[in-house]
């Protein structure tokens, strides 16, 4: 009688043993975890881009820019075809691009002639398609130039990179985006030409008569 109770404690031992194994190695069948695949859907799907804005110089030159930093194309400069100055009221520093003229025929050129880039690290790179200098200054401020000759026009981005993540993401989204249509110098040519033809024959008159 002890051995019988004892044959049949040991039996219900095993079985609930094999009843639990089945269960644990089941688990997930049994009972799915759904809150796992829910934030597993979550992590994989991609973030939303920042917004970007698109910048159309008059000067022939685009590029694009992330939304809320504050832009002034500083009318009061006569001197240069564009001074374009984006700041933020978030990070110190800013990024200005420059449309200027040069006598320099090539950027190599133009960036031996520079006198306030002399002794400054540089390294070439592209900017707008065209072949262009990237140069790295550490006094009296530090800032990246990174600059290209767009015909006859020489063509800069000035960063100030005070907060340095944020300024170097914004320049590069700027020099990436950059893109040259119609240069200062050629709108200057074809409206020369365009309201050129009568004095053009007044010239020829003039000489005629000499």
């Amino acid at each position: 009688m002890n051995r019988k109770k004892i044959f049949i404690i040991v039996g219900a031992v095993v079985s609930v043993g094999i009843i639990s194994g089945v269960f644990f190695f089941n688990r997930e069948r049994f009972f799915p975890k759904k809150e796992t695949e829910k934030a597993s859907e979550i992590s994989v799907s991609p973030s939303p881009k920042e917004d970007m804005l698109l910048w159309d110089d008059p000067a022939g030159f685009t590029f694009q820019y992330p939304k809320g930093l504050t832009v002034d194309k500083h009318d009061e400069d006569q001197e240069n075809y564009a001074h374009v100055e984006l700041t933020s009221p978030d990070h110190k520093g800013r990024v200005i691009v420059w449309a200027k003229d040069t006598t320099a025929t090539t950027i190599s050129q133009w960036l031996k002639n520079e006198k306030s880039l002399v002794g400054a690290a540089s390294i070439d790179t592209i900017l707008g398609g065209n072949e262009a200098k990237k140069v790295m200054v550490k006094e009296p401020k530090s800032k990246q130039i990174t600059a290209t000759l767009d015909e006859d026009i020489l063509v800069m981005v000035e960063t100030e990179s005070e907060s340095q993540d944020f300024w170097q993401s914004v320049n590069d989204d700027i020099v990436r985006s950059m893109a040259f249509s119609t240069t200062v110098k050629d709108e200057d040519t074809g409206s020369a030409q365009a309201a050129g033809g009568e004095p053009q024959a007044e010239a020829d008159e003039e000489e005629t008569l000499e």
